[in-house]
């Protein structure tokens, strides 16, 4: 690591650079010399120096070619050059030292003190100049590395330069293509509207964070992406530059459609299930009841004569055989109602109310009205397991009195609430949880409310009951 700042002296007199080399090493500098243009070049591409004061008169290339072969080498970027000449002092022959890419232009003869206070002030320059290009090419570094596409779009919103991630996330052969384009010209033409405003207020405001858009592949082909914009230069009346940070969501949405589409089918598996095992207890358990039953009938009468106490151990079989049919048909219907299917979802909705009033000290009342015409078996069988599951809440946890079951269709969607004048909790204490079963039960309820696209809101505070509101589009 260097730490003296590195002068080269170029000049074909000998004289010059013996004093001028001696005058720079009393000062501190690091110093080398070369008699000749093509000697300077070779010692400024093998020693690198900070600052090379070239003489315009050599005698084989003059200063202007040596500083035009030091300026268009890339390795010689932070090269600091300082023409000196005691015979090119027009303004002209400046002008044209400068244009070689001359970073100052110094006539013979010069005054010590000024020689020196312009080499130190071209060593400062050098150094800042070397400094910000590294931190440039730090951050370039980053930008390239990053898995992100980042773009900046100049003060007329067209891209200005972009890395090689945006160049391939937007399907471009190379950058070239991309640059001027309007950032709204990467948005299908229905979002360029909406993507323009939030480039306007990110110009406004000075940041835009992570808002979607959907935007345009070379292709033609669309995809979901997350944008976020930040100004990376203002004031002095100069327009606002925006840098954009562009990350391709495709992979998120599509986990976000399966985790959506999970409890969906979760509860078509439930649902399945509960099928199959309603069948079988149909079919089978109902059938082996009802054969014992008969069974016991048959051998009713001729047992009497073996023992007078056997018919009443017989009818007493028989009840129990009876309630065992009974209790497996509600097991059964509460775990594939025929209501339902053959009657429709209002009809098995006030059958279930009519239920529930009969076997509890529950005041129940249901104000139901029906579609046009039949919903979708999925969608009906849904919404009956929703209304079950309040209505068991409702019966189970709530300590109320009075529940009251409303339904009905509006502006394309079906308003479904269900409400008790119960014992109610605060929504915003965990304690209201602290009911596992009704907490899972709420889940569930809101599972098959977004299974079916829709939504469930929840309102409740102590002592003032519970009204459990489900959205759901037809």
């Amino acid at each position: 690591m260097k730490t003296e700042t590195r002068i080269l002296l170029v000049d074909d007199n000998l004289a010059v650079l013996e004093v001028t080399s001696r005058l720079l090493w009393s000062k501190g500098y690091e110093v080398s010399t070369a008699p000749t243009g093509l000697e300077g070049l070779r010692l400024t591409r093998q020693w690198l120096p900070d600052l090379v004061l070239l003489d315009v008169q050599l005698p084989d290339l003059d200063g202007f070619e040596v500083c035009r072969q030091i300026k268009s080498d890339p390795a010689l970027l932070d090269v600091f050059v300082i023409l000196l000449s005691g015979e090119a002092t027009s303004a002209s022959e400046k002008a044209g030292g400068l244009d070689t890419g001359a970073d100052e232009y110094l006539t013979k003869p010069i005054d010590t003190q000024e020689l020196m206070a312009r080499i130190r002030t071209a060593a400062r320059l050098r150094h800042t100049t070397a400094a910000l290009r590294a931190s440039e090419q730090h951050y370039r570094r980053l930008v390239e590395i990053l898995p992100d596409a980042i773009g900046l779009l100049d003060a007329q919103g067209r891209l200005a330069a972009v890395n090689s991630q945006a160049v391939s996330m937007l399907g471009y052969a190379e950058a070239g293509l991309l640059l001027g384009k309007r950032a709204v010209e990467l948005a299908p033409p229905e979002e360029q509207e909406r993507l323009g405003a939030g480039l306007a207020l990110a110009l406004r405001t000075g940041v835009l964070q992570n808002v979607e858009y959907t935007l345009l592949r070379k292709d033609g082909r669309c995809f979901p992406a997350e944008i976020s914009a930040a100004v990376s230069s203002e004031g002095h009346g100069q327009p606002s530059e925006l840098v954009l940070v562009v990350r391709d969501i495709t992979e998120r949405k599509r986990t976000e459609e399966e985790l959506r589409r999970l409890p969906r089918r979760i509860i078509e598996a439930q649902e399945t299930e509960r099928q199959r095992v309603a069948r079988e207890l149909h079919d089978g358990v109902n059938q082996i009841i009802a054969s014992a039953k008969m069974r016991l009938l048959k051998v009713e009468d001729d047992i009497a004569a073996i023992d007078p106490a056997a018919p009443r151990m017989l009818a007493r079989c028989g009840e129990l055989l009876v309630q065992a049919l009974e209790e497996n048909r509600r097991i059964a219907h509460g775990l594939r109602p025929s209501d339902l299917d053959e009657l429709g979802l209002a009809e098995a909705c006030r059958n279930l109310c009519k239920e529930l009033e009969a076997r509890s000290d529950l005041q129940v009342s249901c104000h139901i009205t029906e579609p046009a015409k039949r919903l979708s078996p999925t969608v009906e069988l849904n919404l009956f397991r929703i209304i079950q599951e309040t209505l068991n809440n409702a019966e189970q946890h709530a300590q109320a009195t009075v529940v009251s079951l409303q339904m009905a269709i509006q502006d394309g969607s079906l308003e479904l609430s269900v409400r008790d004048n119960g014992r109610g909790f605060d929504l915003k204490s965990a304690r209201a949880f602290q009911d596992k079963r009704r907490g899972i039960g709420l889940t569930n309820v809101r599972e098959r409310a977004a299974a079916l696209g829709g939504v469930c809101e929840l309102n409740s505070a102590p002592n003032q009951g519970t009204v459990i509101h489900v959205r759901v589009p037809v």
